[in-house]
């Protein structure tokens, strides 16, 4: 049906009023609620990125290593963490690694480390992995993938930290065989390489307003020597010990803890937990036994086997939610008490602890992050709070 132009825009002006308190409703509503899933999401697809961008080989083309043990890249070395009014930290973790190198030529192999693929056409097939390379892909992932990410607040950031100074990270090995003959070369160490960038700066770019020179020029890179901090090291000891000694049904500490000191932030703890228990096998009659979150009966003939099996689950599910509510508590209750013997974080920053839950249970979250501001356990110090109102100040994030 044809429309004249005076009704059309006499209709215009009537709806236009309608369309705006509708998109303030809908900034509002957004701006008061936040969806931890879709956050949980655009982060893990962020680590099977950087991931990918991240994955390693020694040698040369012609000469691949096959990798003994080593940090080989992929989204479980990628850790993403959300932190509300500061952003995203995504840490690309580095590890000691034992690799053994054949090479055909009788030269040896290089005891270099490259990327497996590249970034651009303008790439060649060996960019070898070190300072200037690890930023400029941080800044590659920062300008053609991170403005994805939704939910971000236009002053919140989004950092990718390559390494740690966890107490456990050291340098390469690299095992080379040549004719016969094998040569062990020890690799350079990186430092702590950091870059990070605004939210508003990624918005401005994808929007046009910057170009990529003057996008590259917002992206804020930083280089840290390894610095050994006591006192995270000590923290670190803390919960090592406290969760290595857990009883029989509960989560204890898989692997061991990472850390890191970020200037700008405070620090950061990493941790892995699974649900242990040394009682594997209930009901002798049926013989259904557990092996992680999944139970299954030996003798399904058996008389009321179905009915036992799921009264069974019933209570390791329990056991296990009991577990990892015992979880949350120790972690709150380790900040508080043990938290202000990191002198190293300013009271204006933060004490950040990441626990990756493993294993795989329908009510349970995949991870949780425990943040709480170093001012809070100062005032604890002085006595200014209770120990009951600093616990309540620890954010607890489940995703």
């Amino acid at each position: 049906m044809e429309i004249k132009q005076g009704k059309t825009m006499k209709r215009i002006q009537q709806i236009l009023p309608a369309l705006l308190i509708i998109l303030l409703t809908s900034s509002l509503g957004w701006a008061q609620s936040f969806d931890a899933n879709r956050m949980n999401r655009d982060i893990k697809i962020m680590e099977n990125i950087l991931g990918e961008m991240f994955k390693t080989y020694s040698g040369t083309s012609s000469s691949r290593a096959v990798y003994i043990a080593d940090f080989a890249g992929g989204s479980r070395n990628v850790r993403g963490t959300y932190l509300p009014g500061y952003g995203i930290i995504f840490n690309v973790q580095t590890s000691s690694s034992f690799v053994l190198s054949q090479s055909s030529d009788g030269e040896g192999s290089s005891n270099s480390f490259y990327y497996s693929y590249s970034t651009s056409s303008s790439d060649d097939d060996n960019v070898k992995v070190d300072e200037e390379s690890v930023k400029d892909r941080i800044t590659e992932f920062l300008k053609d993938y991170a403005s994805t990410i939704g939910q971000l607040k236009p002053t919140e950031n989004v950092m990718v930290i390559y390494g740690s100074n966890s107490r456990h990270s050291f340098p390469s090995l690299v095992y080379t065989s040549s004719n016969g003959k094998i040569d062990r070369k020890e690799t350079e160490k990186l430092p702590v390489i950091s870059g990070s960038v605004t939210k508003k700066d990624l918005d401005d770019y994808r929007s046009g307003k910057i170009n990529e020179s003057a996008f590259a020029n917002k992206v804020q890179t930083a280089s840290t020597t390894d610095k050994e901090y006591l006192d995270l090291k000590v923290m670190s000891n803390i919960f090592e010990t406290a969760l290595k000694e857990q009883g029989d049904e509960s989560f204890r500490l898989s692997g061991n803890v990472n850390y890191l000191m970020l200037d700008n932030f405070g620090a950061i703890f990493n941790l892995d937990a699974s649900y242990r228990t040394n009682n594997r096998l209930f009901g002798n009659v049926t013989g259904i036994t557990v092996t992680g979150a999944y139970i299954r009966s030996s003798s399904r003939d058996a008389p009321d086997a179905k009915e036992d099996l799921e009264k069974e689950e019933i209570e390791y599910l329990r056991k296990v939610a009991s577990a990892y509510n015992n979880l949350k508590t120790n972690i709150k209750e380790y900040l508080v008490d043990y938290g202000r013997t990191v002198s190293s974080v300013k009271p204006d920053q933060y004490i950040l602890t990441t626990v990756n839950v493993r294993g795989r249970y329908n009510d349970i979250p995949e991870r949780i992050d425990f943040q709480l501001k170093k001012s809070v356990l100062d005032q604890l110090d002085r006595g200014q709070i209770s120990r009951e109102k600093a616990l309540e100040q620890v954010v607890v994030t489940e995703y």
